[in-house]
């Protein structure tokens, strides 16, 4: 396949007859053209249509409606722009850069409107790495930055990670449980919750689409240990109210997610979050697309409160802390922004359809750098949380 035949291959969907397809060929014609599973399954021949010449439709959220189905959230965006971004996406799947073991961290960094093509940001430990690693595959650069194993910078304690041992000053008899549980028990993400040793943040309410089931989740790091299944999830009042136990612990994209206990139920929303109502969650593109729209997301932490910052790089694997290389990560904002209690915490942005009525999530906050030359939050993405374990915000 040539150069010319490469480029803009999904706009070649406005020369396909995609009016008078059956549901089954329009699908197989969208993922022939390089179009993502996802919106390959949510487009329609409407949104083709919509869609100028040098456009193509995408899926960039998922939206619950009043029943609690989440929906499709549909844009136009540069057809080049979106080849560019799924090309480098394959690539960087395909280059199994975890089989060195010099290699603490990869990820896809999307392009910009009109501006820099997207590209893969690949963190090495070790200088020999550097000649391991191709500085171009096919149309995408590959930039490579050396940073020090996490051995020689102290950064494989709690506060690398976001977790910390519980202060006294989140244990008191001032903290009364009717500051944020509502009369109906309702608990909102956001709020301080703890293990039997560790704190970290609740996230807003998960929800299992195959029963609707509403769980409350945090890091699974907060329970120091791979397995966090049956252990109690508190609320940080004066008297630890547990709320929750882990029914599903999943430490490779490090979420657990409790059943929820007595009458404690999970809110989709966001204590201290304006607009506070969690609508769903962005999709890969959807985060790739904010990036080059150079819009921000945001976060409240249970210790270091509301912040926001740019989204640095989606499609993230790590190795840099602990034993468990993680997938699906996203990185975005600066280290500055996170401290040890906010794991558990989102990050979202207001929903684009709908900016006044909530927000859509883009991941859980996990931990911040530690190294020098680096300086970002990662966690791993709802879209990617949504993959593997079909959990949604």
């Amino acid at each position: 396949m040539g150069a010319d035949e490469k480029e803009h291959r999904t706009s070649r969907v406005h020369d396909e007859p995609a009016a008078t397809m059956g549901r089954r060929r329009f699908v197989n014609t969208l993922l022939g053209l390089g179009f993502g599973a996802l919106s390959a399954t949510f487009l329609t021949a409407e949104d083709v249509q919509a869609a100028g010449r040098d456009e193509v439709p995408i899926v960039y959220g998922l939206a619950r409606d009043d029943e609690g189905t989440l929906r499709p959230r549909r844009k136009e965006v540069p057809a080049d722009w979106y080849d560019d971004f799924r090309s480098a996406v394959a690539v960087h799947r395909n280059l199994e850069l975890f089989s060195n073991e010099d290699v603490a961290s990869s990820a896809v960094v999307p392009g910009e409107y009109g501006g820099a093509n997207a590209s893969i940001h690949v963190e090495v430990t070790a200088e020999e790495a550097r000649g391991e690693v191709p500085e171009r595959v096919e149309e995408t650069p590959v930039e490579v930055t050396r940073v020090e194993p996490p051995e020689t910078t102290g950064g494989h304690g709690l506060g690398a990670d976001g977790a910390s041992d519980v202060p006294d000053e989140l244990v008191s008899d001032e903290r009364e449980s009717d500051d944020v549980v509502t009369d109906e028990g309702g608990v909102p993400g956001s709020v301080a919750v703890a293990s039997d040793d560790l704190y970290g943040t609740l996230a807003p309410a998960m929800r299992d689409p195959s029963d609707g089931t509403a769980y409350f989740a945090t890091a699974n790091h907060v329970f120091d240990g791979s397995d966090a299944s049956g252990q109690s999830l508190y609320l940080l009042d004066g008297g630890r109210t547990q709320i929750g136990t882990v029914s599903a612990s999943h430490p490779k994209a490090d979420v657990a997610a409790a059943r929820p206990e007595s009458d404690y139920r999970p809110l989709h929303r966001i204590e201290e979050g304006e607009p506070g109502n969690v609508l769903g969650q962005f999709t890969e593109a959807g985060l790739a697309d904010l990036k080059a729209e150079d819009e921000p997301l945001e976060k409240v932490g249970a210790r270091t409160g509301h912040t926001e910052g740019e989204i640095q790089a989606v499609d993230g694997l790590t190795c840099a802390y602990g034993a468990i290389c993680k997938q699906g990560q996203l990185k975005w904002g600066d280290e500055s922004g996170f401290s040890d209690g906010d794991s558990g915490s989102v990050n979202y942005h207001p929903d684009p359809e709908d900016p006044e009525a909530g927000v859509l999530v883009g991941g859980f906050n996990n931990a911040r750098t530690w190294w020098p030359g680096e300086n970002y939050i990662w966690g791993t993405a709802a879209y990617h949380i949504t993959e593997k374990h079909s959990l949604t915000f």
